[in-house]
């Protein structure tokens, strides 16, 4: 899956509700079953035009929603936080001396604080 692809996909897992019924079930057969233009237009019983206007217009409303509310970008923020914290639960089962251990579970604290702030 492309870059784009996968950007809408985890756009529509945040926004879609915000979408018509109609312009979620085109995103989902497009990106998520790989369906063709032509094979929602028949499904739908529309033209090719129509599927294609359909999506590029739930695109760029999924894009203005990310815009303004950020769900996206907080959440991939938060899981770059947890898989460093990850990390350093890592570094904690090896065998550290007692500063080594304090400094990565204040490291720890300090991000999981930001995470529930």
């Amino acid at each position: 899956m492309s870059l784009k692809n996968l950007k809408v996909v985890l756009l529509s897992d945040f926004y879609d509700s915000l979408l018509t019924e109609r312009q979620q079930e085109c995103l989902k057969l497009h990106y998520e079953n790989d369906w063709s233009y032509g094979e929602i237009a028949e499904r739908f019983g529309i033209t090719r035009q129509a599927v294609h206007d359909s999506i590029k217009s739930s695109e760029v409303a999924l894009e203005r929603y990310e815009e303004k509310l950020g769900f996206l970008a907080d959440f991939q923020q938060q899981q770059g936080v947890l898989t460093d914290i990850l990390k350093y639960l890592q570094i904690l089962e090896t065998d550290l001396g007692l500063t080594e251990r304090i400094r990565t579970i204040q490291y720890i604290r300090k991000h999981i604080q930001a995470l529930i702030n």
